[in-house]
This record gives structure tokens, sequence and C-alpha cells, in this order.
């Protein structure tokens, strides 16, 4: 595990919107798994969980093997952290509606964009707003660090929240065009599903033996 103690705020900053881009691609892919289970091709649900798995597993181990103490940060820092890490969330949210607006209309032609831009400009809309209130985020609560521009960074957060949640509900609508046009060909099921299996299992004993079991490192007071 990466002590962010040692690293600087540019980093620790990158870390932390990683960390919520991650999470949210997690939740938009158990979504997936779910309406492909309910409403979709049953393989392909099983192919993403088996893929979910791969990173699942692969992420559980390497925290199993971390031994190092829990690194402490004053209440400031940590939830300026947590803060910017938002910014990550809106960003998983934003590729899982430029995924699916792509599928929708590049690859089925079933769907059509409705930004006056059209399609692929229609992203540069998103993109100008995403851009800018990444890096003004950045500055509010990495660079001023004083109260004022932390709540002033809560507001715009929340303001940015907003407007990812519409980017969701846009992904939510193209993937179920997804859900029910896609499907497994039967007769690459069993040997793609094996496959996944299989680099599953390599990557695990791959990490086990690159990966030290790491020592405690020095603790950190308030």
């Amino acid at each position: 595990m990466i002590n962010q103690k040692r690293l600087n705020p540019v980093m620790r900053s990158l870390i932390s919107l990683a960390q919520g881009f991650l999470v949210a691609i997690a939740l938009i892919w158990v979504f997936n798994i779910i309406e492909l289970f309910k409403g979709g091709d049953a393989w392909l649900g099983l192919m993403y969980l088996l893929i979910m798995l791969f990173f699942a597993s692969s992420i559980t181990y390497v925290k199993l093997k971390n031994k190092d103490p829990k690194l402490w940060f004053d209440g400031s820092e940590k939830w300026r952290n947590l803060l910017f890490s938002f910014q990550g969330v809106v960003l998983g949210f934003w590729m899982f509606d430029i995924a699916t607006t792509i599928y929708s209309i590049d690859i089925t032609g079933l769907a059509i964009e409705l930004n006056p831009l059209g399609w692929p400009l229609g992203i540069l809309g998103a993109l100008v707003y995403y851009a800018p209130i990444l890096c003004f985020s950045y500055v509010l609560l990495f660079k001023i660090k004083e109260r004022i521009s932390f709540y002033a960074a809560i507001l715009l957060t929340i303001v940015t929240l907003g407007m990812g949640s519409m980017n969701l509900l846009a992904g939510v609508q193209n993937f179920q065009l997804f859900v029910d046009t896609a499907f497994l060909p039967a007769g690459v099921r069993y040997e793609l599903l094996a496959l996944i299996f299989a680099v599953n299992l390599m990557v695990l004993l791959a990490l086990r033996k690159m990966v030290p079991q790491l020592k405690p490192d020095v603790k950190f007071s308030k």
C-alpha cells in the first residue's frame, strides 16, 4: 500500500480522484450485472461478474498482504481528500455515459445524440464543464486551504454531483439498449468464460509470488 504521508499533495489528490473513480465504476458494474441477469443475456451477466471478481480478488489480496499500520491524517486533510474523490465519482459517471453512447449510436445505430453539438462533439459540452471544475476544486481544497474555500468546494461538489447524476441517468438509459440487444454467441460462451476464469487464477498466483509481505512502517500520530 502506498504510504500517502510520503507523497506530495498532487499525488495524494490524484489517488483520491482515482479512488472515487473506481468506486463509481464498481457501483455501475454491479448495476450492469444485475440488469443483465434480470432482463438481458445471463451469459453476459456471468462474464461481467467474472471480470469484476478478477479486479476484486486482486485488490483484496493486495489489501490482505498489506500489514502497514493505519495512517492517521488530521481532520482537514482527510475531509479534503474525501471531498476531492467525489470529482472522480463524477468522472466515472461521465465515462459510463460516453461508453454506452458509443454503443447506442456507433455500434447499434438505434439512438441519436440529443445534444445540439451532435455526436461525438457532444462530449465536449461536459468536458468544458468538468475540466475547469476539477482544477478549481483542486485549488480550493489543496492550494488555498481556508475554511471559506472548503465550504465553497462543498457547494461546488454538490453542483458537480448534480451534473454527474444526469450523465449517470443517460448512461443507464443507454445501457438498457445494450441489455435489450447484446448477447454472447453460443459458440464462444464456455471458451470465453473459461479464459476469464483462467486469467483470474493466473493473476492471483502471480500476485502471490510478486507481492511481498509488507512489513509495518513507522506510525504516524495526529
